[in-house]
């Protein structure tokens, strides 16, 4: 009995130390890590800009085309996953009992 709690204790305690840092860890990057997602997506959808305007034949619109449809869909996948981790890390927060 006591070796259950000891053990319940000790791994709810580093559960909860693992949380606080992954939030520490996410408040601290998250605007940087914001700024250089922003700037991928700008350079990349600037390149596939321009591969459209300056595409002359049929197949290298529809590649072009291709490109751009593939840089929407990577974004809303970045942003579903920007905004499901720190979901995820206050679900598991809500997971651990408070100490």
């Amino acid at each position: 009995m006591i070796l259950k709690f000891l053990t319940e204790a000790t791994l709810d305690g580093s559960l909860q130390s693992i949380i606080n840092n992954l939030q520490t860890l996410m408040d601290s990057f998250w605007k940087y890590i914001v700024l250089a997602l922003a700037a991928v997506v700008v350079v990349w959808g600037a390149y596939v800009g321009i591969k459209i305007a300056l595409a002359s034949r049929y197949e290298d619109k529809i590649n072009s085309r291709d490109m751009l449809k593939n840089l929407i869909i990577g974004v809303v996948i970045i942003f579903v996953i920007a905004m499901g981790a720190p979901l995820l890390i206050e679900g598991l927060a809500a997971w651990v009992p408070a100490a």
